[in-house]
């Protein structure tokens, strides 16, 4: 397979499979995440923030093969809402709604460097585990044998084509990045009744997330890609941090 060097942005995903869960945590400690008191966690329930674990299988892309697991707090940046929001629901409906991304693991050093260059992404290789079959998903993210956290994910429904937009606050020097693409997928996603679940262990590179106390067996909303396809270019905005 070529990989793309010449002109390496928008990263192309031709063929890839992903699954989403959304967890709710206090919103005090998601708070404690953030880099800059403007960006603020979407509320769930009063008092509740959401995390987001995504976990990816890029079959084929521009930088070739590789898997992916990133978590992250959905945020709007200057604003609140008045009402409690679903994040994956609320990315239709609100241009500034969007995880602020905390961990990132990949398996390729490609892919770490190009997240790392071009956005700020925190990422570090990894071995990322996906055992799928067409009913559950368990994958286990570990760095050099030693287990950093697991996830399953039970499908929610049967496959239908869906689009949604996803949006990214990362940190680059001292500028907020907020970057943002379309996903063309087909999937299906369940809100009450989902079932999934999130395990940290004890692993340096978790310990924040562990600190939020996330309901790990009780997921808000559940997201499964049979197929997923998408391209990622730079930016949309940049925010100074602190200003």
């Amino acid at each position: 397979m070529a990989i793309e060097t010449q002109n390496p942005l928008p990263i192309h995903y031709r063929k890839a499979r992903a699954w989403f869960s959304v967890f709710a945590c206090p919103r005090r400690r998601a708070e404690e995440l953030l880099p800059d008191p403007k960006l603020s966690p979407a509320l769930v329930f009063p008092g509740l923030a959401a995390l987001v674990v995504a976990v990816f299988d890029f079959e084929d892309t521009s930088i070739g093969p590789y898997r992916e697991v990133g978590i992250g707090v959905p945020c709007r940046y200057r604003r609140s809402s008045a009402v409690p929001l679903v994040p994956l629901l609320a990315e239709k409906y609100l241009d500034d709604v969007g995880p602020w991304v905390q961990f990132m693991a990949v398996t390729t050093e490609a892919a770490n460097e190009a997240g790392r260059r071009h956005w700020g992404y925190p990422k570090f290789v990894a071995e990322i585990d996906i055992r799928a079959d067409d009913a559950r998903m368990r994958c286990v993210v570990s760095e050099k044998g030693e287990k950093i956290l697991e996830v399953d994910v039970e499908r929610p429904g049967p496959s239908k084509p869906i689009r949604f937009p996803v949006r990214t606050y990362t940190r680059l020097s001292d500028e907020l990045l907020l970057t943002e693409f379309h996903v063309d997928a087909m999937g299906s996603i369940r809100r009450m009744g989902a079932k999934a679940g999130i395990r940290f262990e004890g692993h340096p590179r978790v310990g924040s997330l562990r600190e939020l106390g996330v309901s790990g067996e009780r997921p808000i909303e559940v997201r499964w890609c049979d197929a997923y396809r998408t391209e990622l270019d730079r930016a949309r905005a940049r925010y100074r941090i602190g200003y």
